[in-house]
């Protein structure tokens, strides 16, 4: 995996979190316990998005 930590999203809780994208296999990832795969992103805005989105589902 090299995937390269493209930002930082804060939780409903305003807790920061770690996105890490992978532009090869363009897989996404978020730094909840250990590092949670978010599925694909095609883009790393979207890797953004799909991180910030599921932080607020938890």
């Amino acid at each position: 995996m090299s995937a390269t930590i493209i930002g930082r999203v804060k939780s409903e809780s305003y807790k920061s979190y770690e996105v890490k994208w992978d532009s090869a296999s363009k897989d996404a990832y978020v730094s909840y316990a250990g590092w949670t795969s978010l599925g694909k992103a095609y883009s790393a805005g979207e890797a953004m998005i799909k991180a910030e989105a599921f932080l607020y589902n938890k």
